[in-house]
């Protein structure tokens, strides 16, 4: 089978993410979508709105074949992190080319800019730590250390954008972990990334909707009727939200119980970040303030989200350094989904193993990948108290993949 990969997390599942699916559909003419996506924690560093099964149902039944889950270690790491995982667990799904969602869908340009930062990975890294010293924060520092490498004015105006675009950023990424595949960039239509809720717009953002549900549930669903498929609208309520301040109760007290060297342990902590929450706890009621207190030139609010999501999860760089991930965790399948996860069994066209059931599969996993899994185990149950739902109830031990026949 031919099967094309798209990396997502569909935090909601949007129209615009059903153009992204359709597209790659038409471009590859692949037989089988497989979509790598994220679990219960997101990459801006937030539990997902909606928890996994219910995310992975609905893009079943909006156009993808198979759903496998980015582990938690990737799914809250740096877009690098994030992008280089998501790459691999597609790459060893058979998939052949990669679409991603892109502000510019300038492929060309893309390409050139991932084959210079790979050229130049050392002048880089010295101009990012010069930009760091200086007070920038990392992007900032990264853009203006690539931006001095290109003499080309036509490819300096191009890159500027892309360097600052999240999504184009991401396709970045994608082309620098592609081993094999080829990456291709698909425009966006409508909103930006990070844009608020327009409704003058034909598709909206993921951002934008989570911001408009966060001012009401039930009158943000009259609004998006237009904006999201039915069966990602069904489950935008009350019963089924998880939002990123339900976490502010548990966040304060992970971070009063752990000590600030501890804290600057977690993959996106340092600098004397440790410290910084510690006081910002004290005195701040939720995620937002907490976030927003600690917030500076130098230390962004995804970096900041993920670490505080890191803290509950005591996430610690020393012992999850890993780049790439160990297995392929398959949280639902179609018929065609079937088809190519026995394809994948039976030619041993993967060289990771292939989870379904965690309680049966796990003799052939390593120290390492056992490390991964049980982080993954962890972060469901954690996502669950933080939903206020039954642990055992949904836990990874007890949870099947989804099934759509």
């Amino acid at each position: 089978m031919k099967a094309t990969g798209i990396v997502a997390e569909f935090n909601p599942l949007h129209n615009g993410h059903v153009y992204i699916m359709e597209e790659a559909r038409r471009r590859t003419g692949c037989d089988a979508l497989v979509v790598a996506m994220s679990g219960n924690f997101v990459q801006r560093g937030e539990p997902a709105i909606i928890d996994k099964c219910k995310r992975a149902e609905v893009s079943l039944r909006c156009g993808a074949d198979l759903v496998l889950e980015i582990p938690t270690l990737f799914s809250l790491g740096n877009a690098g992190s994030f992008a280089a995982a998501g790459v691999s667990i597609l790459e060893e799904a058979a998939c052949d080319t990669i679409c991603c969602g892109s502000e510019s869908g300038n492929a060309d340009v893309v390409s050139v800019l991932s084959n210079l930062i790979k050229d130049n990975k050392d002048k880089i890294a010295e101009g990012i730590s010069v930009g760091i010293k200086e007070g920038l924060s990392y992007p900032a520092a990264r853009e203006n250390a690539v931006m001095d490498l290109i003499s080309d004015e036509s490819i300096r105006d191009a890159s500027s954008e892309i360097l600052t675009n999240s999504n184009d950023i991401l396709a970045l990424e994608y082309m620098m972990s592609s081993r094999c595949a080829t990456i291709l960039p698909i425009e966006r239509k409508g909103a930006s990334y990070s844009d608020d809720f327009d409704d003058s717009l034909s598709y909206q953002s993921a951002s934008g909707i989570r911001g408009l549900l966060n001012e009401g549930i039930d009158e943000a669903r009259d609004k998006l009727s237009a904006y999201m498929p039915k069966e990602s609208l069904a489950y935008l309520t009350p019963e089924d939200i998880v939002l990123s301040d339900d976490a502010a109760d548990l966040l304060r007290y992970a971070v009063i119980s752990t000590d600030a060297d501890t804290i600057d342990e977690c993959p996106s902590g340092g600098e004397g970040l440790g410290n910084l929450i510690k006081k910002a706890v004290l005195s701040n009621d939720n995620v937002s303030e907490i976030i927003m207190a600690c917030k500076s030139k130098r230390y962004t609010y995804t970096r900041l989200s993920r670490l505080c999501m890191q803290i509950i999860l005591g996430i610690d760089r020393r012992i999850y350094s890993q780049t790439q991930t160990l297995y392929l965790r398959v949280l639902g399948f179609n018929e065609k989904g079937r088809q190519l996860l026995s394809e994948l069994k039976k030619n041993e066209k993967s060289g990771l193993p292939i989870l379904t059931n965690i309680n049966k599969e796990t003799d052939c996993l390593t120290e390492l990948a056992m490390q991964m899994l049980t982080l993954d185990i962890k972060a469901a149950d954690i996502y669950s108290l933080i939903a206020g739902r039954k642990i055992e109830d949904n836990s990874d031990h007890y949870i099947k993949p989804v099934i759509i026949e």
